[in-house]
């Protein structure tokens, strides 16, 4: 689905939604909905074990693809969301603030090895979800940015396992796939592959960011204040301990080879995604802005970082660490 189609469903949302208050009117209770556990939300079910000792109750509530957390986020079915996406809702009018960045673009461009640029990829077939996904954003972008001649081969392959098992099968020769499935594709078949480009460092746009509305964070203001502090503590201590995502993986992520987590956990510390002073800079807001922005439909009221982050209470809690 088009990038552009998705802020369609949530003009609808919002509409039919007016003003909807916050899913819960306690003010130790939230949902928090999110895509589904992988090892880029293992820092939030760490902090999440750590905020329910404090006494909060708050439901982690899969949603799946984009278009339903949009949906969710639209309609006030979560208090908090996780995507970065959640701009399009908000350039259409969803009123609600990033307050804490949670993970970093987690991407990069594989290929067969001896395809280790942009114009290499010519005629070669290069693997995305869909021309308007995210992940398609990334290709696409990249090819027009760093070689406009190169006409790939562009091949929409849905879900990241199905790429995956492509380039596995050679029926891909190039694909978008994230950092865990880059590290089971090089322990399957080592040296047949190497990174083309890595999207982590050369488009370290926000991936997943913490979003609520004004009058959640208002009536919240303890609990957004607490998650905020836990998942710093959370950041800082990975960096220091990785082992603590693997134990948590483990237990979460029983679809992984337990032999072959810590390889997946150790690629994402490397990469740096979790930002230990909470993200959200102004540069860093603006390049996320600036990419969903280039996706053929500009946004019409998002144009810069202080019209979607609200930083009070993340500087607050900086400043007293």
């Amino acid at each position: 689905m088009k990038i552009a189609n998705l802020r369609g469903l949530c003009v609808a949302a919002i509409l039919a939604a007016g003003t909807a208050g916050a899913a819960h009117a306690a003010e130790t209770e939230a949902v928090f909905g999110f895509s589904g556990w992988s090892v880029g939300y293992l820092p939030t079910a760490i902090a999440l074990d750590r905020l329910a000792e404090q006494g909060y109750d708050i439901k982690a509530v899969e949603l799946g693809g984009n278009s339903n957390q949009l949906q969710a986020a639209a309609t006030g079915a979560i208090d908090i969301s996780a995507i970065a996406q959640i701009l399009d809702a908000m350039d259409q009018g969803l009123d609600s603030k990033f307050f804490l960045a949670g993970n970093s673009n987690e991407f990069l461009l594989v290929s067969t090895t001896g395809l280790n640029s942009c114009e290499s990829l010519d005629g070669k077939s290069l693997g995305i979800h869909s021309v308007g996904s995210f992940v398609g954003q990334l290709a696409l972008q990249y090819l027009a940015a760093n070689c406009p001649g190169t006409n790939a081969n562009v091949t929409v392959i849905e879900g990241s396992e199905n790429r995956l098992a492509a380039l596995i099968a050679g029926q891909l020769d190039s694909s978008v796939i994230d950092l865990q499935d880059w590290t089971l594709l090089n322990a399957k078949m080592p040296g047949k592959f190497e990174i083309t480009s890595d999207f982590t460092s050369s488009m370290p746009i926000m991936r997943a960011a913490f979003a609520a509305r004004p009058d959640f964070i208002a009536s919240h203001e303890k609990l957004v204040t607490d998650w905020v502090k836990v998942h710093l503590d959370v950041y800082q201590e990975l960096y220091e301990n990785p082992q603590i995502l693997t134990d948590k993986g483990l237990e979460l992520l029983d679809e992984i080879d337990p032999q072959v987590l810590p390889q997946l956990v150790d690629a994402f510390v490397k990469a740096k995604i979790w930002p230990v002073d909470g993200g959200l800079s102004e540069a860093s807001v603006q390049e996320t802005i600036d990419f969903f922005n280039n996706d053929g439909e500009p946004f019409q009221t998002v144009k810069k970082a202080a019209d979607v982050v609200d930083r009070t209470i993340l500087d607050k809690a900086l400043a007293d660490r």
